[in-house]
This record gives C-alpha cells, sequence and structure tokens, in this order.
C-alpha cells in the first residue's frame, strides 16, 4: 500500500513539475530575448544624470544596468524611498513590464556611479509590487 501511495503521489506531482520546469525554461529564454533586444544601442543616456548601460539575465531576474552622474547618484543616495516610489511608478505603468512580472519574472535595477561604478543601490520589483 505504502508503494502505491508513493507511486499515485509521484504520478499527480510530475505533471505539475514539469509544467512548471517549462514555464521557466520559457520564461527564461523570454528574459534572454527581452535583454538583448532591450540592449541594441546601448549605452544610451535616459537623461542627463542617467546612463542606461544593458540588461543582463540572471536566473528569473531581468537586469537593468544604470549608470548614475555623481551628484545625481548623492541625491538618490540621500533618498533611497523617493527612488523605490518613483521607480516603482514607471515600472507599473509599463504594460510590458508588468506582463513579464506576471509571467514570474524579477525586475532588478542595478544603479552604480558613472565612471567608478560605486554601487548607488539595487531595486526589485515582482508583480505582487504592482
Amino acid at each position: 500500500m505504502y508503494r502505491l501511495t508513493t507511486l499515485l503521489t509521484l504520478c499527480l506531482a510530475w505533471p505539475a513539475a514539469h509544467a512548471a520546469s517549462l514555464q521557466e525554461q520559457q520564461l527564461s529564454q523570454l528574459l534572454d530575448k527581452v535583454a538583448r533586444e532591450s540592449s541594441v544601442g546601448t549605452p544610451r543616456a535616459i537623461n542627463s544624470d542617467i546612463l542606461d548601460v544593458g540588461y543582463s539575465v540572471e536566473g528569473n531576474e531581468l537586469v537593468n544596468h544604470l549608470s548614475v552622474q555623481p551628484r545625481h547618484a548623492a541625491q538618490m543616495r540621500d533618498n533611497p524611498k523617493d527612488v523605490r516610489t518613483q521607480l516603482a511608478a514607471s515600472v507599473c505603468s509599463n504594460d510590458g513590464l508588468r506582463l513579464l512580472m506576471e509571467q514570474g519574472a524579477v525586475l532588478r535595477f542595478e544603479f552604480s556611479e558613472y565612471e567608478s561604478n560605486k554601487p548607488i543601490t539595487t531595486e526589485r520589483y515582482k508583480a505582487s509590487d504592482c
């Protein structure tokens, strides 16, 4: 009876595990594609203070690498809540980014100082943040 229960449990769990694995693989492929396409033309200025250096993928995270002028970096360090709030508003108002998050992606923004690459902050967003 124990073997039958174990076998039944495995048979029921396998399709769910396989489906999750397939979803993870599809998400990984999608994130790779988005990172490649979004990195075309980088580095590019977002504004006079922030340079988009490009995108990469780490697991289920789409990572946007951003380089910031030192004076603006100081403002970001002094106002971390404002940085998160403003970035969240931008992320959550973007239909494409929200769709990625609904599929299980985490969006990560890595801010570092221009030239020195000194870290400023890292912000992560998932679907529940919107």
